[in-house]
């Protein structure tokens, strides 16, 4: 599954919409869909906001960046 598939799943899990995330997160609630689209991956300043908001430890969010990176390698 994508970056932007688990977070999807994760803000549907939680009861939030994109934009409750963007707004926990302090960003705008396009570049939210604009990584669950997968058109965009979080920054380094937005994946520990994320892992807060979503009950994550960071390490997690970051293996989901990572796994998402190798993916487009490979392509």
């Amino acid at each position: 599954m994508r970056f932007g598939e688990k977070l999807k799943q994760e803000i549907k899990n939680l009861g939030l919409s994109s934009e409750d995330l963007a707004k926990e997160c302090h960003v705008s609630r396009s570049y939210i869909t604009l990584i669950e689209n997968g058109k965009r991956l979080p920054g380094k300043k937005v994946i520990p906001r994320l892992a807060e908001v979503l009950h994550y430890k960071v390490n997690i969010v970051i293996n989901w960046y990572l796994e998402e990176m190798r993916a487009r390698l490979v392509k």
